[in-house]
């Protein structure tokens, strides 16, 4: 497929209405990092997507392009049914691949052939900022108890003050404050605000007192003053989010969407 600025798209689109075509979403360089079927001006939706607040690798992107005074690039192809444009869609997905299988640089987070026809594209998309959310938090923590995160129902939480003695940061404790990172939409920056309650499908958790107060110990993070116990918020200064990153999957904080990348 050609690649094409968005007024070529919008004049292409002109003389086609109403017929379905498959899409790539294009990096500056030219590296696809979504691929997408549509129909009359569904390309453009991610853009506008972009400017709300939602959390993606794919919104990620767009606002990195966009925040650097650059502009996406496009290619497209049109087909007589749905049926075929959803067929294309797979094979292209598969055959680029996607990021968050370390397969390619797709941030698409389905195989795709779902079909959009007669779907809301006003609204997020079909997987939801908090699908997103709930599918990394679970990748994040396949196993029970592999990070201090517990259901708040199954203990008590205490007021978190720091250990008397000095810890150095682990990445049990980075993957505490990733996960609600993660479940509570937050991006990674200096000045970032991390609650130590979460919602991970309609269960509420809590960071462990232990890790709560490991954390502080560390220096990776302080509490914001004035919040209750059990809703205390921890704020991350420039070192502690390099601490964390340095501790984590950077890709899977980027596939989850709550790290911008760095191109």
């Amino acid at each position: 497929m050609t690649i094409m600025t968005k007024n070529e798209v919008e004049f292409e689109l002109s003389s086609v209405t109403g017929q379905f075509y498959v899409y790539h979403l294009l990096r500056p360089n030219g590296t696809p990092f979504y691929v997408g079927k549509g129909q009359n001006r569904r390309i453009f939706f991610h853009e506008s997507e972009a400017q709300g607040t939602g959390r993606s690798y794919k919104l990620n992107i767009i606002r990195k392009i966009i925040s650097t005074g650059q502009e996406l690039g496009y290619c497209i192809a049109f087909y007589k049914s749905e049926e075929e444009a959803l067929r294309r869609e797979v094979e292209e997905i598969r055959s680029i691949g996607r990021h968050d299988l370390n397969k390619g640089p797709l941030a698409n987070l389905t195989d795709g052939g779902e079909g959009t026809s007669g779907v809301n594209v006003s609204g997020p998309d079909a997987y939801g900022d908090r699908g997103i959310a709930n599918r990394f938090f679970l990748k994040l923590n396949p196993k029970p108890r592999s990070i201090p995160v517990r259901p708040a129902s199954e203990f008590t939480p205490i007021a978190l003050v720091p250990h008397r003695h000095r810890l150095e940061p682990t990445r049990r404790m980075a993957a505490a404050l990733a996960a609600s990172a993660i479940a509570n939409r937050v991006l990674l920056e200096p000045g970032c605000v991390i609650p130590r309650k979460m919602s991970v499908e309609d269960t509420i958790m809590l960071i462990e007192n232990g890790a709560g107060a490991s954390l502080l110990e560390t220096g990776m993070a302080t509490l914001l003053p004035g919040q209750p116990t059990g809703d205390e918020k921890f704020l991350l200064d420039n070192q502690g989010v390099k601490q964390l990153i340095a501790l984590s999957n950077v890709d899977l904080l980027l596939d989850a969407g709550v790290l911008m990348p760095t191109e």
